[in-house]
């Protein structure tokens, strides 16, 4: 799979898969970044996770986690998961090994 530089191509993936996957999880919200950005949003942590592990588990796109950030908010939906992908091998998609490891 090809991307430009943010992620363009990737992106439009998860949008296209993003639709359907809402119908299934209907107590979230689910948004894309730009930059390929994955955003799960609920009230419910523990189904904000399930929601993650499914995305993650039926995702036929060969992606890698690059980064991964929790959000507290006031208003609702008051919490929101943002999982950063990328095809796998990309640039910038490498995770280091943990120092002293």
């Amino acid at each position: 799979m090809k991307t430009d530089q943010d992620g363009g191509t990737l992106a439009q993936a998860l949008k296209d898969r993003a639709g359907a996957f809402v119908n299934s999880h209907v107590d979230l919200w689910v948004g894309v970044e730009p930059d390929a950005t994955l955003v799960l949003a609920g009230n419910d942590a523990q189904a904000l996770f399930q929601a993650a592990a499914d995305w993650l588990a039926d995702d036929p796109q060969d992606v890698d986690v690059v980064d991964v950030s929790w959000e507290r908010q006031a208003a609702e939906p008051t919490q929101a998961l943002r999982i950063r992908l990328a095809p796998r091998g990309a640039a910038g998609a490498t995770i280091p090994a943990p120092a002293g490891g």
